[in-house]
């Protein structure tokens, strides 16, 4: 495409996300509600069993999820209620958002392998950052919901690329468009989070994962955790090429205190992780 074309879909990108104005995806109704009744130290199982009844789609997937090699049930869970009484208030949100992660956030009509490579990358970084955060005695499920959101401004982005190369009948080439994803992923991912409602220190963490060592205080441990998942994950799935040798220098681990031992543990477990994005993503 010609370089004018490029010039003006950065420039209009780029005046999008600065002033917030791109077209966010819209958390699906029940889902928002599941998130926001699970917040609640007030939550009843029973209601919210009934909650999620109300979207069948969403049931259902929810049921696939709670029986993966994701969560490993002991015997298979067959209903909600059984789903609901033993994973537990928080895996039931976190299942909630992967969900909609899958089916509204990275889906991008067109751009189906990228957006597909981009799912998997996002949940092996959340797992990994849930391990890591294990180690380090630290918020589980806050570190895996960071790891899944880290990189979800890419397809928002994606997809207001999309729009843009229709309105100024152009194409971004494979370069171009890996470079506009690159740039503006962290401002776009902490736009989803906040309109999502999800926690600031959340989004945050988001906008500092590709600099972690300008992270303010609180978020500055999460943006440090979060980096070396995502770098672990690139490891297991990609897209980026890494080593062995690059992840065992990685500059946050001193940061956290990940010694070698434990650091070699989560090395180890690469093949079960695989195994858990394979059957999601």
């Amino acid at each position: 495409m010609s370089d004018d074309v490029d010039v003006e879909i950065r420039r209009r990108l780029q005046e999008q996300v600065a002033q917030g104005s791109l077209e966010l995806p819209v958390l699906p109704e029940v889902a928002g509600q599941v998130m926001a009744a699970t917040s609640s130290e007030n939550c009843d199982a029973r209601a919210l069993t009934e909650l999620l009844r109300r979207d069948q789609a969403l049931a259902a997937h929810l049921l696939r999820l709670a029986n993966s090699p994701l969560y490993l049930p002991r015997t298979p869970i067959v209903s909600l209620q059984q789903a609901v009484s033993r994973l537990g208030l928080m895996t039931i949100r976190q299942i909630a958002l992967v969900i909609s992660c899958q089916s509204r956030a990275f889906a991008v009509k067109g751009h189906e392998p990228l957006v597909r490579a981009l799912f998997r990358h996002s949940l092996a970084a959340a797992v990994f950052a849930q391990e890591v955060a294990r180690i380090r005695r630290l918020n589980v499920e806050d570190a895996f919901l960071c790891g899944l959101l880290h990189d979800v401004g890419k397809p928002v982005l994606l997809q207001a690329i999309v729009d843009l190369e229709q309105q100024l009948r152009g194409r971004l080439s494979p370069l171009q468009l890996a470079t506009l994803l690159n740039e503006l992923h962290q401002q776009a991912g902490e736009s989803l989070v906040r309109a999502w409602k999800l926690s600031p220190r959340m989004a945050e963490t988001i906008l500092f994962h590709h600099r972690p060592t300008e992270a303010p205080e609180p978020s500055a441990q999460a943006a440090a955790l979060l980096s070396l998942a995502d770098d672990l994950a690139h490891l297991l799935v990609g897209p980026r090429k890494t080593e062995d040798a690059v992840i065992k220098k990685h500059p946050m681990l001193a940061r956290l205190n990940i010694y070698p031992d434990e650091l070699d543990g989560l090395l180890a477990r690469r093949p079960e992780i695989l195994r858990m994005v394979e059957a999601i993503g």
